[in-house]
């Protein structure tokens, strides 16, 4: 998980309903690139680390920030990493849940909420016809949408750590984007657990200004990312996927 500004003083509500599970993670890491925020962490971020919570530093790439300084820490990854947002309250079940259908099938990613890609005449649509789907098994045209919970697969992590900081030119406000590239070019393409709606997973409302997907879906950003970070040959595995 990675929080940024305002927001974090609120982080430790996502991450004690992680805590709070009926499966709990090995690790529980909060990347932050606040050197203030590290050095004084907030009350409630306290009360984490003295019961294992991990507050490490790293630079600020926007959304990436969750994934990328682990998955480049690690020479050769032998265990999946799980990926969630700051600003939603899980339920207790949610680890527990998304695991069990990563189970099903260790060797693709598995993610809680997706959207699928629909092709109109041989091409892909516009992102904002993408719509999201119920649990559904690995497809190239399943996009996860990571901030409710996204397990990557070792062989996945491996990809994205040979490909290092190639996102910030790609796809630098889009991690679901690019992960989705990495993820049809390694055939780890996810399956969708679908069982959680907004009744389950409550947001917080934190912060204030834009977010970030008011920038990518509503106003094209994820469409100009795509046309950056899509290569053909990724374009014609999605076209071409069940």
């Amino acid at each position: 998980m990675t929080s940024f500004g305002e927001r974090i003083a609120a982080a430790h509500l996502a991450l004690e309903s992680i805590a709070a599970g009926t499966v709990r993670p090995s690790r529980l890491i909060l990347w932050l690139d606040d050197p203030a925020a590290i050095e004084h962490p907030t009350p409630g971020l306290r009360r984490l680390a003295r019961r294992g919570l991990e507050i490490r530093a790293t630079i600020d790439d926007g959304p990436h920030k969750k994934y990328y300084p682990y998955v480049q820490s690690v020479t050769s990854h032998r265990i999946p990493l799980v990926t969630a947002d700051d600003d939603w309250m899980f339920p207790r079940r949610w680890l527990e849940t998304l695991m069990r259908a990563h189970a099903s099938d260790p060797s693709t990613n598995t993610t809680h909420r997706a959207r699928r890609i629909p092709i109109i005449d041989g091409a892909v649509a516009p992102y904002a016809e993408w719509g999201r789907i119920g649990a559904g098994t690995a497809s190239a045209r399943n996009l996860a949408t990571g901030g409710w919970g996204h397990v990557l697969v070792p062989r996945m992590l491996d990809a994205l750590r040979g490909r290092h900081s190639e996102f910030r030119c790609a796809a630098p406000r889009a991690d679901d984007i690019w992960l989705h590239r990495v993820a049809v070019e390694s055939g780890t393409a996810p399956k969708s657990v679908g069982r959680y709606d907004h009744r389950h997973i409550l947001h917080l409302p934190i912060g204030a200004g834009p977010t970030l997907a008011e920038g990518n879906v509503e106003h094209g950003g994820n469409d100009r990312q795509i046309e950056a970070a899509w290569t053909p040959e990724v374009l014609d595995r999605i076209v071409n996927a069940d």
